[in-house]
């Protein structure tokens, strides 16, 4: 009777494991590609993808005592599969970029990245992310947010 029990509760932790609510969780931290980018005052980012797949961006930090493999998500975004953009803003730190597409019941890790940032457009970034290669399907722009940045304070 009890090695009956035991592979009930097996069979049916199995099939909740295996439900497709568990298949719609995206899982940055295991993609292999993760571009960083870090400014020392607030940013503010804008996202757009072309028209035709579901994206999702992730901005992840690096903790040694974080649940994902060391990564905690701290934002995270859905981007209009019709092309409009979406921004937001980010605290002063280092970020962990990831753009999840879906496919099916699951989110998959793009191959392709690159950072096209530009310095003298005052770019923190400016990431680039395909399925398989270029051409760029999402691009996220990263600039310094002028609006919260603090003025220095005057010298004594």
């Amino acid at each position: 009777m009890r090695l009956l029990k035991f592979f009930s509760t097996a069979a049916a932790l199995a099939m909740l494991l295996a439900s497709p609510a568990f298949a719609e969780e995206g899982r940055p931290w295991l993609c292999r590609d993760k571009p960083v980018f870090s400014y020392d005052r607030s940013m503010e980012y804008v996202a757009t993808a072309r028209p035709g797949r579901q994206w999702r961006i992730f901005f992840m930090q690096y903790s040694p005592d974080a649940a994902h493999d060391g990564f905690d998500i701290v934002n995270t975004r859905e981007i209009s599969s019709h092309g409009d953009p979406v921004g937001g803003n980010l605290a002063a730190g280092r970020y962990f970029a990831v753009a999840l597409y879906r496919e099916g019941g699951h989110w998959i890790c793009p191959d392709y990245t690159h950072d096209d940032r530009d310095p003298k457009l005052g770019e923190v970034s400016n990431l680039c992310y395909g399925e398989d290669g270029p051409p760029c399907l999402v691009k996220l722009q990263v600039k310094p947010d002028h609006h919260l940045a603090m003025p220095a304070a005057p010298a004594p």
